[in-house]
């Protein structure tokens, strides 16, 4: 006899739902989990699909705060470009430590974040290669700003005199732009911090330092 009011045991887990937070919370949580999926699947491969399965959230709900792909990739690099320039060069500028110092601190800083939030630093590299569309046209504002930012700190230090006055503050600022990606380079292809540490100082002292 079949007893009366007892549902049967589903088989099936429950489906994990993502908590309710505000716009403005779930608008940084999507971005910061775009950050993660471009890092790891590349910036021409994720999709909303990916973020959604991520989050714990509808793909209806990615798109609700992105409404294109396009649209989440600028947002995304626009993160990137943000957080370089504010947090690695602008956070570097006015200070009393001579300009040849914050620069070395400034390379490598980059095997640090590599450690903990390679995220950007993947990213970071491959916009600095992904030479089309609109995309290297945000890299290219990038790049330009961060060169000006750059170019800023060595003038510090043409006045402080912990530049050597032989440099070309603005072909300097380019060749640290190349230096980061090397330490980048060096990092993920195994090289340890202590060698990376003696490459970034002797890069900067022989190049930037004025002579004794």
């Amino acid at each position: 006899m079949k007893k009366q009011g007892v549902k049967p045991v589903s088989s099936k887990e429950p489906k994990t739902r993502a908590r309710r937070m505000s716009p403005e919370l779930r608008h940084e949580q999507i971005l910061h989990c775009g950050i993660q999926m471009f890092a790891e699947r590349g910036l021409a491969n994720a999709n909303h699909a990916d973020i959604s399965a991520a989050v714990g959230v509808s793909i209806p709900t990615v798109f609700h705060y992105f409404p294109s792909i396009d649209m989440l990739q600028r947002s995304v690099l626009t993160e990137i470009h943000r957080y370089f320039l504010d947090k690695m060069i602008i956070v570097r500028l006015d200070k009393s430590a001579p300009a040849y110092e914050r620069i070395e601190d400034l390379l490598l800083a980059f095997q640090i974040l590599i450690d903990e939030n390679s995220h950007y630093v993947r990213i970071w590299l491959e916009w600095s290669g992904f030479t089309r569309g609109f995309i290297w046209d945000m890299y290219l504002d990038f790049y330009k700003e961060a060169v000006s930012g750059l170019r800023k700190l060595l003038l510090e230090g043409r006045q402080d005199n912990s530049i050597s006055s032989e440099i070309n503050a603005s072909d300097a600022a380019r060749v640290i732009m190349g230096m980061a990606h090397t330490v980048a380079h060096m990092r993920y292809s195994g090289n340890s911090k202590r060698t990376v540490q003696n490459t970034v100082h002797s890069l900067v002292m022989s190049y930037l330092a004025p002579e004794e």
